[in-house]
């Protein structure tokens, strides 16, 4: 008798809660809330379950009152009203695609780090928040400096990139001394033209030379033949035509000057068509 009239109780609170939760969440009269009902039944079969457990032997009062407990609390957590916000950055968590953001942080619409700089890196840690776009950066999100034959000058910089280790070098990188030819560099046939693949190679060495902020000599040379005057006024011009190009990709001018040296300064013999090619050259030398 005392367990029939425990179930009438309890199913007596049952079927109050529920027809209430249905349509008291509804936004239409007449509509049904089945999800939500669901939900408060399971939170009155809980409250049920956690007095027996609890109280081993209890009477119907018991058991009706977790019942109560149970209704109650699956109707709060059921709730439309009810936002759950694991992390509290202020998005829901069935909206959050950072749900374990730490306390504080600020975030965006989706709950993650902002990050305005766009680096990858979270503002709460980017200890460089200006990067330009972009830019490579380490996991403080601050530029990689670069220097893989580690002579000290950045490879944005390095015009010999795979210097020896241990070798002095001159501000873009090269061997201290050392005239830098510049393989590749060739003009229209008896003219200071620059051929488009010289201009090629020209663009990357600006590149360079604008980044280190070099003092540069450009230098023209040439072989022996014709005569040394008509030489070194070609080689004038040619170094003179570089300088002007490499000025037209970014160095700045007061950085660079050129010097036409004629036939005086060969590197090869002239009397064979390949030192004559050799000798026919356009040099970097650096002043500083």
């Amino acid at each position: 008798m005392n367990n029939s009239h425990t179930f009438k109780k309890v199913a007596g609170i049952f079927a109050l809660s529920l027809i209430v939760a249905g349509c008291a969440s509804s936004s239409k009269p007449g509509e049904w809330d089945t999800k939500r009902v669901l939900c408060v039944a399971a939170g009155g079969l809980a409250g049920v379950a956690a007095d027996s457990v609890a109280n081993r032997g209890s009477d119907g009062k018991s058991k009706a009152a977790g019942a109560l407990v149970g209704v109650g609390l699956g109707a709060i957590f059921c709730s439309p009203g009810v936002v759950l916000d694991g992390d509290q950055d202020g998005v829901a968590d069935k909206n959050d695609e950072c749900p374990y953001t730490p306390l504080g942080t600020a975030v965006n619409e989706v709950g993650c780090s902002l990050d305005d700089d766009k680096d990858g890196v979270a503002n709460s840690i980017d200890q460089c928040p200006n990067t330009p776009l972009g830019t490579e950066v380490d996991e403080t999100g601050c530029e990689v400096l670069n220097d893989q034959d580690g002579d000290g000058v950045l490879d944005e910089a390095d015009q010999c990139p795979d210097t020896a280790p241990g070798t002095a070098v001159n501000s873009i990188g090269c061997e201290e001394d050392i005239a830098i030819v510049l393989e590749g560099v060739f003009f229209e046939y008896k003219s200071f033209d620059l051929t488009a693949d010289s201009q090629v190679i020209l663009n990357k060495v600006a590149g360079k030379l604008a980044a280190a902020e070099a003092l540069v000599l450009v230098a023209g040379h040439t072989d022996s033949v014709g005569g040394n005057a008509y030489n070194i006024k070609l080689s004038d011009k040619r170094a003179a035509s570089v300088k002007d190009y490499l000025v037209s990709q970014g160095v700045p001018v007061d950085n660079i000057s050129s010097q036409g040296f004629g036939e005086d300064n060969p590197i090869a013999s002239n009397e064979t068509d390949e030192g004559r090619a050799q000798n026919r050259r356009v040099e970097m030398q650096i002043q500083n």
